[in-house]
């Protein structure tokens, strides 16, 4: 069967992908399989990759709420815009679980202008200077372009780290939400430029970072309202792990929340992080 992806483009269906996508979502192999077949039955042909999104996740919350949430983390990412500040903040406490010490939006002046920098990481002897590119929609890539402009700003940026930092190894990260073109990919490998994003690298991907330790942004719980999403980060809330850490009673004040809201949401947050 034929789907229409996010760009618009047409390919094959792939079981065996949809199939792991459950699995890492917390769908045993017997559920996932169970699930591929109901999601066949209830899709057409040319069916975008939207509604079967929606489909798996329908049957992924009827086997286990914390597994259909968990499916949600790339529509979490796409809910921290529409800047993309909240993006920084989360990537810089994604890095922070790494044993990174980071800053965001700093600026440095490099050998011939000054630059912001989205996320600032140090780590034993690593200096690591991040640009995130945030998207809020499906679809949407970074291309050779963004790479090349990112991997410039950063040359620029490295005789001046070498001297305030030496000894210590310098790194260009570029870290998007989506994903990167092919020549995008290969002008990083080339070049030096280190690149996190959807899927990318196989085995340490943006996505696989979040999952590995269950960094789950708090924009991933359903139902928040984007003004709750805003009081979450203007109260340092960033991940789903700080709300867990936090007591009902505490969410209710700090968030000035209904008592039944604010219990809600620990569940949530507990459902998720525990699971």
């Amino acid at each position: 069967m034929k789907i229409t992806k996010a760009s618009g483009l047409t390919e094959e269906l792939d079981p065996a992908k949809l199939r792991n996508s459950l699995i890492r979502s917390g769908a045993d192999p017997e559920q996932a399989g169970l699930i591929i077949d109901s999601i066949l039955k209830e899709i057409q042909p040319l069916s975008n990759t939207k509604k079967i999104y929606r489909v798996a996740k329908k049957y992924l919350r009827q086997i286990n709420h914390a597994s259909g949430l968990r499916y949600s983390l790339k529509k979490a990412l796409f809910r921290l815009g529409p800047s993309g500040y909240p993006f920084e903040k989360y990537v810089a406490e994604v890095l922070k679980h790494y044993g990174y010490q980071t800053q965001t939006g700093i600026f440095i002046e490099g050998k011939c202008v000054r630059h912001e920098i989205d996320v600032f990481a140090l780590k034993d002897d690593e200096v690591s200077l991040v640009e995130c590119k945030y998207h809020n929609r499906a679809g949407t890539t970074s291309d050779v372009k963004t790479a090349m402009y990112v991997h410039a700003r950063f040359q620029d940026l490295k005789p001046v780290i070498n001297s305030q930092y030496p000894g210590k190894k310098y790194n260009g990260w570029l870290i998007t939400n989506t994903r990167c073109t092919s020549d995008a990919i290969q002008y990083a490998e080339c070049s030096g430029l280190h690149v996190k994003s959807w899927r990318y690298p196989e085995d340490s991907s943006l996505q696989q970072m979040i999952e590995d330790k269950k960094l789950y942004p708090v924009t991933i719980i359903s139902g928040v309202k984007s003004r709750l999403i805003k009081t979450f980060f203007d109260n340092n809330i960033i991940l789903l792990k700080d709300l867990a850490g936090m007591e009902a009673e505490e969410i209710e004040i700090k968030l000035s929340l209904k008592k039944s809201n604010a219990k809600t949401l620990k569940q949530q947050a507990d459902a998720l992080c525990l699971c």
